[in-house]
C-alpha cells in the first residue's frame, strides 16, 4: 500500500484525509504521516490519527529527514505560496510529492520547481482532479482522430458564489502576496475554479503541453469584493498551434453555474460538464457521442489513486505534472500583465446580499448574464458593452521569464 505524508491536516488537506481513507478501505493508498501547525487542530484529530497508526511530526523537516522507508509520496495539500518551496524541499530530500492546485503562483516558481525535478530525479504532480478523470483522454482521442478535423476554439464558463466567510479562511485568500510578501495572486481563475482553466489549455494544446503551448494572452481582471486580488476574470488565450481559449469565471454572483466548455472544430463540436464528468460529442452529420466516468472514483480520491499507481510502479508518470499544470500559471501571470492589474467594479454596480452562512456577499448585477453571454457568443466581457469592463492588451509569452514585468503592473503591485 502506498504511503502518503501529508503537511496539513485543515482547508483543502480535509478532503485528501477523507479521500486517503477511501484508498486505504480499496488497499492502494493511505495517510502514513502528517504535520500540522495548528495545535488546536492537532489535538482534535490526535486521537483518530493515533488509532489509525498515522504518525505524526512536529514538523515538515522532521517528516522529511525520518520519513525515508516508511513514506512514499509528499502531499502538499498547502496554500499557494508554499507549493514551490515546500515542493523544492521535499525533492531534494529525495521524495516524490504531490502538490495542490495550481502549480504556484508564478512561472519563476515553476521553474525552481522543474530544475529540483530536473536534478534531484524525483517527480512532482498536480493536484489537479479532472486531468486524472478518463473523459479527458477520451476528449483528446476524439480530438485527435480525425472525425472532428481541426480544433479552432474551447471556451469555458463558471459562475461560483463565495461570500464573505470564503476569504476570511486564512490569510491568503483573496490577497495578491502574503504577509510574509510572497505571491499569491488568489482569484477564480488562479484557483477555485483553475480546474477549468488547465482542463481547457489542456485540451487546446491537444494533450502536447511541452514546450511551453501558450504564445499569448490578453485579459481582464475585476474585483467588486472587498479583496486585493480579483474576483472575476476574462481569460483569453492564443496557442503556438493556433487554438484559441476564453475562460470566464467569477465569484461576484449569487447565482450558481456549474463549470462546462465547449470545444469547436471543423466538423463538429464537444461540450463537457465536470460535475457529471461527461461528454457529448456532435459532429456535423448530427451523429453524436457521449462519455462519462463510470470507474466508481470520487474525482479527489481518483487522483490520489493516479499517482500512487505511479509510486507503485504501475505507471510512468503523473497524468498532471509541472508541464500539465505549468500553462495555468503563465495565464495567470499573462492575465495580469495584460490587465495591468485589477479593476475596480464601481460601487453602482455591485450589491450586496446574505450567504446561507450568515456572511455578507458581494456580487455585481447582471454577471451571470454577461458570463453566459461571453461564454456562448465567444466574445471577452469587455465587448459585451459592459459599462464597467475594460479591455486588456495581448502580452507575448516568449521572452517573459518572471513575474512582475511590466512597468504599468509594476507600479500598480507597488514593486517598482
Amino acid at each position: 500500500m502506498i504511503r502518503y505524508g501529508v503537511v496539513g491536516l485543515g482547508g483543502f488537506a480535509a478532503v485528501w484525509a477523507r479521500s486517503l481513507e477511501d484508498l486505504e478501505a480499496r488497499g492502494i493508498a493511505r495517510m502514513a504521516a502528517v504535520t500540522e501547525m495548528d495545535s488546536e487542530l492537532l489535538a482534535a484529530r490526535r486521537a483518530d490519527l493515533t488509532a489509525r497508526g498515522v504518525r505524526i511530526y512536529s514538523t515538515v523537516q522532521e517528516m522529511l529527514e525520518r520519513g525515508h522507508g516508511d513514506l512514499d509520496i509528499i502531499g502538499l495539500p498547502v496554500g499557494i505560496a508554499s507549493h514551490a518551496p515546500l515542493a523544492v524541499q521535499a525533492m531534494e530530500a529525495g521524495y516524490n510529492v504531490l502538490v495542490e492546485k495550481p502549480a504556484a503562483a508564478t512561472v519563476q516558481d515553476v521553474a525552481r520547481m522543474r530544475e529540483a525535478k530536473r536534478r534531484t530525479g524525483r517527480w512532482c504532480a498536480v493536484g489537479y482532479q479532472f486531468m486524472s478523470s478518463p473523459v479527458t483522454q477520451w476528449m483528446v482521442d476524439r480530438l485527435t482522430d480525425g472525425a472532428l478535423g481541426r480544433l479552432t476554439e474551447v471556451r469555458v464558463r463558471i459562475s461560483w458564489p463565495r461570500p464573505a466567510s470564503y476569504y476570511e479562511r486564512n490569510v491568503w485568500a483573496g490577497q495578491l502576496r502574503r504577509p510574509d510578501g510572497a505571491w499569491v495572486l488568489d482569484g477564480p481563475a488562479t484557483n477555485a475554479t483553475a480546474h477549468y482553466l488547465t482542463q481547457a489549455l489542456y485540451w487546446a494544446a491537444l494533450g502536447q503541453v511541452e514546450p511551453n503551448p501558450i504564445a499569448e494572452v490578453r485579459a481582464e481582471l475585476y474585483r467588486a469584493k472587498p479583496i486585493a486580488s480579483y474576483d472575476t476574470a476574462c481569460i483569453e488565450a492564443r496557442l503556438t498551434n493556433g487554438v484559441r481559449v476564453l475562460n470566464v469565471t467569477t465569484h461576484a454572483v449569487t447565482r450558481t453555474m456549474h463549470p462546462e466548455a465547449l470545444l469547436l472544430c471543423e466538423r463538429g463540436q464537444v461540450r463537457w460538464f465536470a460535475p457529471e464528468e461527461r461528454a457529448v460529442v456532435t459532429y456535423a452529420d448530427g451523429r453524436e457521442e457521449t462519455y462519462a466516468a463510470d470507474d466508481g472514483y470520487d474525482v479527489h480520491v481518483r487522483a490520489l489513486a493516479r499517482v500512487a499507481d505511479v509510486a507503485a510502479g504501475k505507471a510512468a508518470r503523473p497524468i498532471c505534472g509541472l508541464a500539465e499544470a505549468e500553462p495555468q500559471v503563465w495565464c495567470i501571470n499573462l492575465a495580469f500583465e495584460s490587465s495591468k492589474g485589477v479593476t475596480q467594479i464601481p460601487e453602482a454596480y455591485v450589491y450586496q446580499d446574505v450567504a446561507s452562512d450568515g456572511s455578507e456577499a458581494v456580487a455585481v448585477r447582471g454577471m451571470e448574464e454577461a458570463v453566459q453571454q461571453a461564454y456562448e457568443q465567444g466574445l471577452p466581457l469587455a465587448e459585451l458593452g459592459l459599462p464597467w469592463a475594460r479591455p486588456g492588451e495581448w502580452i507575448a509569452a516568449n521572452g517573459y521569464g518572471a513575474f512582475p514585468l511590466g512597468v504599468e503592473l509594476r507600479r500598480w503591485l507597488g514593486v517598482l
